[in-house]
């Protein structure tokens, strides 16, 4: 299998694939429409630091995708007084297909190199308890667990 990273404003012809994984895996169940999803990583195009989303491809076929935003939890922040936790790795999602052959950790890897190049010092996530794992393996670290019912945690990495 050969796997390749793109930025998606490098790829704008993957934000289709990529909004619909996401708007499956995370937002569909919400009611949020699809077609927000896909506005909202058109913006993801723009030039700037941020946000940004990268796409993986094997073999010349969508594989999974990763973003990097200003916050993925506003509520935890405000609540919390944490301001300073900017920015937040969102929406990482493998196909299923491509699961358990290191395609999330090397999504993960490459978005934490990025955001280093970036002069960023730190990144933090929102995860649910069977991604809680993944993610420690990786030298993520819990800074508050169990914040609703469905047990999200919120993880930093120092870069």
């Amino acid at each position: 299998m050969i796997c390749t990273i793109h930025d998606l404003r490098d790829r704008s012809d993957l934000i289709d694939p990529v909004a619909s994984a996401v708007w499956a895996a995370f937002w569909q169940h919400k009611g949020t429409p699809l077609a927000a999803l896909q506005a909202g990583f058109r913006r993801h195009l723009a030039a700037g630091a941020l946000p940004f989303t990268l796409a993986a491809e094997a073999d010349g076929t969508f594989a999974g995708t990763v973003s990097l935003i200003a916050c993925d939890e506003p509520d935890y922040v405000a609540v919390s007084g944490r301001t300073d936790m900017v920015p937040w790795l969102a929406a990482l999602w493998v196909e299923p297909q491509h699961r358990r052959a290191g395609l999330g950790a090397a999504l993960v890897t490459e978005i934490e190199r990025r955001a280093a190049a970036l002069g960023i010092a730190r990144l933090y996530l929102s995860a649910l308890p069977p991604a809680q794992v993944f993610y420690e393996k990786r030298g993520w670290q819990a800074i508050d667990r169990d914040i609703n019912a469905d047990g999200l945690g919120i993880f930093a990495r120092v870069l």
